[in-house]
């Protein structure tokens, strides 16, 4: 299950004491210092994290909505968890009527079962609950309440607070629904697509640290609570999916799976890595 919380930065977590990620830092094999995507726009990350690529290898390299020229190098993650056995759906907030044509093409392009519903992050997950109670394979939900206000007041200001906490309360929801810490075959896995508010305080797209630096937390029955090693990359997230699902990872891929994230599982050979398999990710 990765839910993307698209422009939190990790400093907001802390500094609006936000209740759902603080418990579940603990809980978690994290960092607040994973690095996105260049460019830093939410294109191009998401891309990304279904590629396994950076933009300038899968071609989506601005915010721009349109299908990028063919690619047919790519093994985007979807294709990979098809042939495991594992479906891929989405979630994301309503867009213009015009445009959802194109973006059911887009997702179903990359293997995607996609919904356009809700106005917020809260809308979204209600939406999603029935399926994430389900045996789902892949489910991908994106909440873009941060990005919102910071591009439209900054970001870190009293708009962008409250989104911040929407995002808290929507992730609270998912956790509640998914029954993360009840169901050992699931894994949990939040980061954000940038941050915000680094060179300019309504935008992200730039090389500044504040721009570029992202949380990455997994968590799970299988997850070993502990400080992720750096250097920790956005590339890294579709990597660990595909590994946690028992998909093999293409050597064209750029991330590395996070191993060290998961609790070793005796074997007579000695201690390996557990594979995830009961609900898949």
């Amino acid at each position: 299950m990765l839910v993307v919380l698209d422009g939190l930065r990790p400093d907001a977590i802390t500094r609006f004491d936000l209740p759902t990620l603080q418990g579940l830092i603990p809980r978690a094999a994290r960092t607040l210092a994973g690095r996105t995507v260049s460019p830093s726009v939410t294109n191009a990350a998401m891309a990304s994290l279904l590629t396994g690529v950076r933009p300038a290898v899968h071609g989506l390299t601005c915010d721009r909505f349109r299908m990028p020229s063919r690619r047919d190098h790519l093994r985007p993650l979807p294709a990979l968890l098809a042939e495991a056995g594992h479906e891929t759906r989405t979630w994301m907030a309503r867009i213009p009527l015009p445009f959802t044509p194109l973006a059911v093409r887009l997702a179903g392009v990359l293997g995607i079962l996609a919904r356009f519903r809700g106005e917020d992050a809260l809308e979204i997950v209600a939406d999603a609950a029935p399926t994430l109670r389900e045996e789902a394979g892949l489910i991908l939900l994106h909440l873009p309440d941060a990005d919102r206000a910071g591009h439209a007041e900054g970001w870190m200001g009293a708009a962008y607070r409250r989104a911040a906490e929407r995002l808290d309360a929507a992730l609270g929801e998912v956790i509640r629904h998914a029954g993360i810490w009840r169901d050992p075959g699931t894994l949990l896995v939040v980061v954000a697509d940038h941050g915000g508010g680094g060179a300019t305080a309504t935008d992200h797209d730039s090389p500044h640290r504040l721009d570029r630096t992202i949380p990455v937390l997994l968590a799970g029955d299988a997850v070993a609570p502990m400080a992720l090693l750096d250097p920790v990359s956005l590339l890294d997230v579709p990597a660990t999916i595909a590994w946690a699902m028992g998909a093999e990872v293409p050597s064209s891929w750029e991330g590395r799976v996070l191993i060290e994230g998961f609790v070793p599982e005796p074997t007579v050979a000695g201690p390996v890595p557990r594979v995830l398999s009961a609900r898949g990710a």
